[in-house]
């Protein structure tokens, strides 16, 4: 199911009304048009009539992919955060007390995330659409850092970024001067890293649904 509605805004350069289209959910899988702009980042963009001018209007999102069992919430502040969070766990427990009328009718099994930027929402997706466990991605991503900064000495590392470009799996690694570096997926590191660190992330499919780089630091610093 995809929800869709239209809101007027002021055009920044023009100062023109303007109409954007806005998405409180999308169904990924029975919606590919939505999802293919929102994996090129296209989505919450809305180019103003009179003038032309590009804007991009940033919003919450439901995106939820059926086939592939999982729902990402695009939310930006710590209040949302908190209430998607207990949204989540109430869901988990619908089959476990179908009496309970407030629970809503999700899967339990479904993978629930939580992200707060639109490139987090098109990362997760290719994340999961490539097969992987977000969880040893970022990971992965925070290992690619720490060693492209130890061979950098100098420039930092300000983030990094999955993406799947025609079937290949990358890193790419971005310093705070805007130099890009990518790394290709290795499936060898991948599988050493989920042999380590597997078992001690599993918690977060039950208890944690906002997977980034600061729960993977996180989690490193726990096991050290």
């Amino acid at each position: 199911m995809a929800m869709r509605s239209k809101v007027t805004l002021k055009c920044p350069k023009c100062r023109k009304d303007m109409e954007v289209e806005q998405w409180s959910a999308i169904n990924g899988d029975k919606n590919p048009q939505q999802k293919l702009k929102l994996l090129q980042g296209t989505l919450f963009q809305s180019a103003c009539k009179n003038c032309g001018n590009s804007v991009t209007v940033g919003y919450p999102l439901i995106y939820h992919d059926t086939k592939q069992n999982y729902m990402i919430w695009l939310v930006y502040d710590d209040e949302e955060v908190s209430h998607v969070t207990d949204y989540f766990k109430k869901s988990k427990s619908y089959q476990t007390d179908p009496n309970n009328e407030d629970d809503e009718n999700v899967d339990p099994a479904c993978r629930q995330r939580i992200v707060r930027s639109p490139d987090a929402l098109r990362e997760k997706i290719m994340i999961f659409d490539s097969g992987l466990d977000d969880k040893i991605m970022e990971i992965m991503k925070l290992a690619y850092a720490q060693q492209a900064q130890r061979n950098l000495k100098s420039d930092n590392i300000a983030a990094a970024f999955f993406t799947n470009k025609d079937g290949e799996k990358l890193i790419e690694l971005y310093t705070k001067k805007g130099k890009a570096f990518v790394s290709a997926v290795s499936r060898d590191v991948y599988r050493q890293l989920e042999d380590k660190y597997g078992s001690k992330a599993s918690y977060a499919e039950d208890r944690v649904y906002l997977i980034d780089d600061v729960w993977a630091y996180e989690l490193l610093r726990t096991m050290r």
